[in-house]
């Protein structure tokens, strides 16, 4: 086959497959074994065939398109997952072929949604970092604009969504530091806007009132999840009249602040003070890397990046009928950052 007259139907012939099994198998449709899927692939980027976007678009009545929609502020961030995200997205957008729109707002999200929707640029969007009583969830589904949310809401509204598994996460953590003998316990949480650090919270609590315990009274710090903010919140407990034994940070990023503060004290991670946090597998940063290595619970946000594109392609192609809800899993590494609590 040469490149410059691959089309479909010469690709079906080279194959012995039928065309509409070829386009199929391009699009990953669940009705193709995934080894023909491979196949075809394979076949179609060694002979530099490229679907007909205008053609597809004719056929379908759809823009062959999703958007990302995110505050500007994202991409201006020195510590982000966003990227990670960005990455999974785009290797599900790619293989699915279809076109990925970045939608960055400033201040008035709402107005980039009614816009996508009336102007019909994508076929459904992706959004982000939840509110725990979200109204974009009502005015997408007002919109009637297919749509998966990266986290969860308490709304009543229906809604797909890939989200992490916070609820059992830090109920983990916090139950592994009771377990050391921890009491003094401070969680270094995100803003309380969002859902997430939401429960994260009831979880730390949860974990405590669990055995009969209750946290300090000023045991969860809200702030941002920089390196910044968990070196200040750090330098200041430890400060305090009661001095921590243990933190339980949000992030990596986090946690790296805290891990400063604690050497410019002269404390020990590990021995003088237990840290563990939750790693979102960011590129460059892994709990793993740390001296001593930080107990963690991990998830893949790169994976959560793919699921969420998947999940959003199949519901605008009507592959479901119903909202799909995923919690992802999440894995516990104890390392050397913990050790029983010291009087």
């Amino acid at each position: 086959m040469h490149r410059s007259t691959a089309d479909l139907k010469t690709l079906a012939l080279e194959l012995g497959l039928s065309q509409s099994t070829v386009s199929r198998a391009l699009r990953a449709h669940p009705g193709i074994p995934e080894t023909t899927q491979r196949r075809v692939i394979a076949a179609a980027e060694a002979a530099g065939y490229r679907p007909n976007a205008r053609a597809r678009s004719l056929a379908t009545g759809r823009a062959e398109t999703i958007g990302l929609i995110f505050p500007l502020e994202r991409l201006q961030l020195p510590e982000t997952n966003f990227v990670d995200v960005l990455a999974g997205i785009s290797t599900v957008v790619t293989r699915r072929n279809y076109s990925l729109l970045l939608s960055p707002f400033a201040d008035d999200e709402a107005a980039v949604l009614r816009r996508l929707a009336s102007t019909k640029a994508v076929d459904g969007v992706i959004i982000t970092r939840p509110l725990v009583d979200d109204p974009r969830i009502a005015l997408l589904n007002q919109l009637r604009l297919p749509f998966v949310v990266h986290g969860r809401s308490e709304v009543a509204e229906p809604y797909s969504f890939v989200d992490t598994d916070n609820d059992n996460a830090f109920e983990r953590l916090t139950s592994l530091l009771l377990d050391y003998g921890h009491r003094r316990i401070v969680l270094v949480n995100g803003l309380a806007q969002f859902r997430y650090v939401d429960a994260r919270a009831a979880s730390f609590r949860r974990a405590f009132a669990a055995r009969g315990l209750t946290p300090l009274p000023d045991a969860i710090e809200f702030v941002s999840m920089t390196e910044a903010t968990g070196y200040e919140t750090a330098m200041r407990r430890l400060a305090g009249p009661e001095r921590p034994t243990a933190f339980l940070c949000g992030s990596v990023f986090q946690a790296r602040g805290v891990y400063r503060a604690l050497r410019e004290h002269g404390l020990e991670v590990g021995r003088d003070i237990s840290v563990v946090c939750h790693d979102d597998g960011v590129r460059g940063v892994s709990a793993a890397d740390f001296t001593p290595p930080l107990t963690a619970t991990s998830t893949s946000i790169r994976g959560a990046g793919e699921k969420l594109a998947a999940t959003l392609i199949d519901l605008i192609e009507r592959k479901v009928a119903e909202p799909l809800r995923t919690i992802l899993p999440f894995e516990l590494i104890l390392r050397d950052s913990v050790a029983l609590a010291r009087p």
